[in-house]
């Protein structure tokens, strides 16, 4: 892996380095991981749950986006067709800024906001839409939509229309709640995590 890391690197004009870590060295990486643009982790599956970096320790501990690319299935473009889950919170404007680099030759942009119910809908409407006015001025094909979360789990709704949309990235804040809570009750961002099926973007 090395010397095809090595190789790649010399291919391309890039320098780089290669560190071991193992997973008990999960300060290491966070150190690593804040003096670098984007930390790319793999999806935990039930084989690596007790013997890999978990994603939402770098998320929060770092304060970088995380690329998470699933255990499962081949991705060859990452960011081409986008979906971006937006809430208005200030981790979803982080997570639409970090992502500007790989949006940067997208063919379409979703911006997706899920309401509980219509009032919601309403409120978040213009901020829905200058959301999707601000990636237009980077030159990024964004487009807003909105829809009722319909007592499906909003990580379950996202889901489904990135499916729809044959997305190959969703970008979206992390952990607006503590990592704790979510575990306990639930939230967007371990759900995603646990059944993400593209790559997802996250910032914390």
């Amino acid at each position: 892996m090395e010397q095809l890391f090595r190789s790649e690197l010399r291919a391309h004009g890039f320098e780089g380095e290669w560190h071991v870590l193992s997973p008990g060295e999960v300060g290491a990486l966070i150190d690593l991981a804040k003096s670098f643009d984007l930390t790319i982790l793999g999806q935990l599956s039930l084989e690596t749950r007790s013997s890999a970096f978990r994603p939402d320790e770098i998320i929060i501990a770092s304060g970088r986006p995380i690329l998470v690319v699933p255990y499962a299935g081949t991705f060859n473009t990452v960011g081409r067709r986008a979906l971006v889950a937006w809430d208005g919170t200030r981790e979803a404007v982080r997570a639409v800024n970090d992502a500007l680099p790989l949006l940067a030759d997208a063919e379409v942009v979703t911006v997706m906001y899920v309401g509980a119910q219509q009032a919601s809908l309403e409120h978040h409407r213009p901020g829905l839409e200058r959301v999707a006015d601000h990636l237009r001025r980077h030159g990024i094909p964004a487009k807003p939509e909105e829809t009722p979360q319909g007592g499906i789990a909003i990580s379950d709704v996202l889901l489904s229309r990135a499916a729809d949309l044959a997305a190959d990235l969703i970008v979206s804040g992390a952990y607006h709640h503590s990592p704790l809570r979510e575990a306990l009750i639930g939230g967007v961002s371990r759900e995603l995590l646990e059944h993400l099926t593209v790559p997802v973007l996250m910032s914390h």
